[in-house]
């Protein structure tokens, strides 16, 4: 049957090679379809109750995204640096999609006067001329409304940028750091500039960057290594046009279901590269080698390479397929689509290997003297391999080894954490990760959300509940790594001892909640970020400390606990960033575990119904358990967190790592029908299988080492730890399944029994 699918495989060659032209335009055309977002509020399961709480914040307290803006000087006046402020809010005002910007220029204080005894007015004031000491009094006397635009120190002023729904998010970004570097050459002025809604921009640039540069340099690194593996181009050719159109294939399908691409996905050429001409290495080294014994009949040579090789080939890419598709099951959409589109990429390799190489060597010439030559270039190894052989199987020094693995282990999972805030994974020297850190020790953190009060669903009209309200801000400020707390309150005490010398009034609180605004525009705008519009809910914003000790899911909870104990009746809704954040790191612990689990339950079984033994499934699991757990101590050793990027690390080992042990335990069982005893099966099988084994973790490894040099740290993460887990899981394949099969073997019956 194989030799008559090979024979019609060569006789209509040039109708399949069309036919793979025309798919190549067809599956082209769709992948200039296909969108860029890096948005990671969008990778956030729908499903997840801070999601849930995040969205209904933002039904009830609408709010655009908005662009912190600051600017250090390290010397100046304060009327300068207003009037700086006042300069560059008119620049940014000018760029398309902004929807306003709010400074210590536009900040509204109330004051006396007007037809209710209270009016407003500019804390800067347009109407008098003041002088700077009577501009420092005003702001002073109005911190609850300046904290938030300059520092107490007067060395860092502020604002807030306002973007337009649906404006092109990236542009604004581009201007404004455009702006940003115009500004940045007075050397009295630092800038910094964060906005939850630029982290998908840094992540755009770095993803772009990744894929002009990274993806070429692998395409010519994998080229080189494999010419000098093969010395043929037309064996190099044949192994890359494997991946190429696996590559093409995938993404024109995602392409046509409209799939947008994100900087996880945009790692899947990298990934396949490599894993892609993994079968092909060894397709084509068993190619050469039985071109050599068939004298040059080449239909003869694939006839006897695929009969070896084809059903090991095709469990390594089932068990690469599952190690990727058990993401399918994630709720995490970058990862969910990650782990599908790379599984079906594995598939579609698997695919063009069996159809496009045997195309491809039909049409070399039937020499075999060059091939003399690389076969007796492998036998330098043999030295090599006699020392292995000598210390995994005819001596105890492998010992060592497994006290030294513990240590490691012990070492590393202490220090494995989970880090879900999406600036975190920005380099140290980005802007906006230096703005992160800037903004938290001169403002009191960057970790923001809200606590919204509704109490029976009334109005919030009366001096009783304004008065809870202040107990529970109170209360709220004096809680360890709180850093502020806004609210209305401080507009109410204001116009309270104002109006009647009180801490709370009556015609305040009427004043405030009042549907018409008695104080104009502006700040009516104002009270749209703490009052809902039916007057009967408000919202107050914490902002959290960086400490990582600090966890606002658990400050958020012994706020929800003290309100329903102390206050009956009143309803909470507990939301934003900061609790998003961190809600998001449960997901991704329960995506490691059930991703772990559902890789390693289907390649167990594949390996048991494969090979018709739960000993041999067994033992060839046992490598890649160790090469699993040594990345991951390795992790933590390293001090990398498991994030939205790194969470694929270890099903990527896991579905690439597996395929050198099914390779290992497929020789065995080939070598054991010739060999005399078990110990020269082993040594057969360690000589033969051992160099195209190393050769493929060289490829495949280095090929993942040049994400190394990615701009993007969690992918830089992702290329170091898939290299090392190359050479762990080779490493250990080739020693812990030659101990194995050493003292237990797999029985007589397994042994002889023709499987592949």
């Amino acid at each position: 049957m194989l030799e008559s699918f090979l024979r019609n495989l060569l006789r209509f060659r040039f109708l399949i090679i069309c036919g793979l032209l025309f798919s190549v335009l067809f599956f082209g055309y769709y992948i200039t379809k296909i969108q860029v977002d890096n948005d990671t509020v969008k990778a956030i399961p729908p499903k997840l109750q801070a999601k849930i709480d995040y969205d209904n914040l933002k039904k009830e307290y609408p709010a655009p995204y908005n662009i912190l803006f600051l600017a250090e000087f390290s010397s100046g006046t304060l009327s300068e640096k207003i009037d700086s402020l006042h300069s560059w809010t008119s620049t940014f005002k000018q760029i398309t999609g902004i929807a306003g910007v709010s400074d210590l220029n536009s900040v509204q204080i109330p004051v006396r006067g007007g037809f209710f005894g209270i009016t407003s007015d500019y804390l800067v004031s347009k109407k008098l001329t003041l002088e700077e000491e009577q501009i420092r009094k005003r702001i002073n006397e109005n911190k609850e409304f300046s904290s938030m635009f300059i520092s107490d120190d007067e060395s860092v002023v502020g604002m807030v940028i306002g973007i337009q729904n649906g404006a092109d998010r990236s542009v604004i970004m581009d201007n404004i750091l455009w702006h940003l570097e115009r500004i940045n050459t007075n050397p009295q002025i630092t800038t910094y500039v964060t906005s939850e809604g630029a982290v998908s921009y840094f992540i755009d640039k770095a993803m772009k960057h990744d894929f002009s540069i990274l993806l070429p340099i692998c395409f010519l690194l994998v080229f080189l290594l494999l010419y000098r593996i093969f010395r043929k181009v037309h064996y190099v050719v044949a192994a890359l046009m494997v991946n190429i159109l696996a590559l093409i294939w995938t993404f024109g399908l995602m392409g046509i279901m409209e799939i947008p691409f994100s900087v996880v996905t945009s790692i899947i050429p990298v990934i396949l590269f490599p894993i892609g001409v993994a079968d092909a290495i060894h397709l084509l080294k068993l190619y050469r080698h039985n071109k050599v014994l068939h004298h040059g009949n080449i239909l003869n040579a694939l006839k006897s390479t695929y009969s070896e090789l084809i059903t090991p080939c095709f469990l390594t890419s089932l068990t690469t397929f599952a190690g990727f598709a058990s993401f399918s099951f994630s709720e995490i959409s970058w990862t969910r689509t990650f782990g599908i589109f790379t599984g079906i990429a594995v598939v579609f390799a698997f695919f063009f290997n069996v159809i496009l190489l045997p195309l491809f060597l039909s049409f070399e010439k039937p020499k075999v003297k060059n091939e003399y030559k690389e076969i007796y270039e492998e036998k330098l190894l043999s030295g090599f391999w006699n020392f292995f052989v000598k210390f995994s199987i005819e001596s105890k020094k492998w010992v060592i080894i497994i006290p030294v693995l513990i240590a490691v282990f012990i070492t590393g999972f202490k220090s494995v954490y989970v880090e879900s805030n999406s600036i975190t994974m920005l380099p140290e020297e980005n802007m906006l990760r230096k703005s992160d850190n800037f903004i938290a020790r001169h403002f009191g953190g960057t970790r923001f959300f809200s606590i919204v009060l509704k109490c029976n669903n009334e109005k919030l009209d009366s001096k009783q509940k304004w008065d809870q309200i202040e107990k529970i801000s109170s209360y709220i400020k004096n809680m360890d790594g709180i850093g502020n707390v806004s609210s209305v309150m401080p507009l109410m005490h204001k116009l309270s001892g104002m109006l009647s010398g009180e801490r709370l009034s009556d015609a305040a609180i009427s004043m405030v909640t009042a549907t018409k605004g008695f104080f104009g525009k502006n700040y009516m705008e104002y009270l749209k970020n703490f009052l809902s519009e039916d007057r009967k809910s408000t919202r107050l914003q914490i902002t959290c400390s960086n400490d990582p000790e600090i966890k606002p899911l658990q400050i958020a909870q012994r706020i929800d606990s003290y309100v329903k104990e102390s206050f009956p009746g009143w309803e909470t809704l507990i939301s934003g960033p900061a609790i998003l954040n961190e809600s998001m790191s449960s997901v991704l612990i329960k995506t490691q575990i059930s991703s772990l689990i559902s890789t390693f339950i289907p390649v167990f079984l594949c390996l048991v119904l494969f090979f018709r033994s739960i000993k041999v499934g067994f033992f060839s699991i046992i490598p890649i358990v160790f090469s699993t757990g040594f990345i991951y101590a390795l992790m933590g050793i390293m001090g990398v967190t498991i994030n939205l990027v790194t969470v694929i690390i270890m099903n990527t080992c896991i579905g690439i790592g597996i395929d050198y042990a099914i390779h290992f335990v497929s020789g065995y069982i080939h070598s054991r029908k010739l060999a005399k005893n078990r110990h020269d099966a082993i040594k057969r099988t360690i000589h033969d299988k051992g160099t195209p084994i190393l050769f493929n973790a060289f490829v495949v490894g280095t090929g993942f080492l040049v994400l190394a040099f990615s701009g993007f740290p969690p992918i830089k993460d992702f290329g170091i730890l898939v290299f090392v887990s190359m050479f762990a899981s080779a490493g250990f394949s080739l020693l812990f399944l030659s101990i194995l099969i050493s003292l237990f073997g797999f029985g007589k019956t397994i042994e002889r029994r023709d499987i592949v």
